[in-house]
């Protein structure tokens, strides 16, 4: 609740669309949910809060949203009592893999989802090549199709169908467009049985969490494929309006390859600033290593006993030119060994090949980006697999 004012009922709204797991919700959902959130058939048929659980998915622990913490830049919260991440930076764009559809403020908002294998690939060809694969949406288990089409007004509209499978002689409707739920499905069945003038007989619905409708037919009349399509020929269409936030808080309408030139490039000026921040940790990692070897070789646990006070302690260190006085201060005599010697030698080696693999990333392109692709193929091969 620290960062948001709205109450409980917009947070477990939220919680509950993004733990969805079927077509049309999420093709990855971002969170786990335990109970009942709702299903093909129907959406909205989602359990009170008291009988859910929910926490975050294993799938957005492999995204790296946690590592890109301490390199985001943060704001205060909306009562200044907190600090709040500006945007978090995962190795995807999140707002392409899911479908997110909604108005706010007077902006429309309707973004496809993709597949996952897909957008990597894409990221991977512009990291290359400097050119994004074109993206078509998809949706995860939808076996209907996705259709995509130009107005006369340059609007970009995306439509699904109806999906049918026959096993044997028998016909099945399987799949539905975008927003039909079952009560639809059903009303326009009814509505052709009673008008009388198709092939269709009777319906018998076996639907349990996703669509399977036996559609019969008249005696001697056999539905064609065409024939099928022409009395199922409704069609859920959308016009894409694919207006986001850009990380400089400016509203932008982009089509999918323009989020992934932009995306890609905003992730390597991330990725520099992590790499600088961990660079600096090995440095820091040296000189604490070095120092010790030097406090313990130059006999301070013996020049202590003289010494009055912990704060003349630390001056005479600071004297010294140690710059990590206060520290040294703290470290307990039974490590003043030859052995923690050693183990500080090879502290070092180890921080100084660690660095020098920092500071390439930092400066040569090749190389981050040849992680970057590296860290995009691992999280397709766990994910989505094709």
């Amino acid at each position: 609740m620290g960062y948001h004012p709205h109450g409980d009922k917009s947070i477990q709204d939220a919680l509950s669309q993004m733990a969805q797991d079927f077509t049309f919700a999420n093709n990855i959902p971002l969170v786990s949910g335990e109970g009942t959130f709702g299903d093909v058939l129907d959406p909205s048929a989602i359990a009170s809060p008291r009988y859910t659980e929910v926490k975050l998915s294993d799938f957005v622990k492999d995204l790296g949203f946690f590592e890109s913490l301490p390199d985001i830049d943060y704001v205060k919260n909306y009562d200044e009592t907190e600090d709040e991440p500006i945007h978090f930076v995962g190795k995807v764009p999140i707002v392409l893999l899911n479908n997110i559809q909604g108005i706010a403020t007077g902006f429309r908002c309707f973004i496809p989802g993709h597949r996952l294998a897909d957008i990597v690939k894409s990221q991977i060809n512009y990291l290359k090549t400097r050119k994004p694969l074109s993206l078509k949406p998809w949706y995860k288990d939808f076996k209907g199709e996705v259709k995509m089409a130009e107005t006369e007004s340059g609007n970009t509209t995306m439509s699904t169908t109806f999906a049918f499978k026959w096993e044997g002689d028998t016909l099945y409707l399987t799949d539905s467009p975008m927003n039909w739920n079952r009560e639809k499905v059903v009303s326009l069945l009814d509505d052709i049985l009673e008008r009388k003038d198709s092939w269709l007989k009777e319906y018998v619905d076996f639907s349990s969490q996703t669509f399977r409708i036996e559609l019969q037919y008249k005696k001697g009349e056999k539905p064609s494929q065409k024939e099928i399509m022409a009395l199922f020929n409704k069609e859920d269409i959308q016009t894409l309006a694919m207006n986001v936030i850009t990380y400089d808080g400016k509203l932008k309408n982009f089509k999918p390859e323009e989020i992934i030139k932009r995306f890609c490039d905003f992730r390597k000026t991330h990725l520099i600033r992590r790499f600088k921040r961990l660079s600096g940790l090995e440095e820091e990692k040296i000189e604490r290593n070095s120092e010790l070897i030097r406090f313990i070789k130059e006999k301070w646990n013996e020049k202590v006993i003289g010494i009055k006070s912990k704060k003349d302690f630390e001056e005479k260190l600071k004297a010294s030119k140690f710059k990590y006085f206060e520290w040294l201060c703290t470290i307990p005599v039974y490590r003043m060994t030859i052995e923690e010697v050693k183990k500080c030698e090879e502290a070092i080696v180890e921080a100084k090949t660690t660095l020098a693999r920092y500071q390439g990333l930092v400066k040569e392109d090749k190389k981050l980006t040849d992680f970057m692709v590296t860290e995009l193929e691992e999280l397709q091969n766990k994910w989505d697999k094709v």
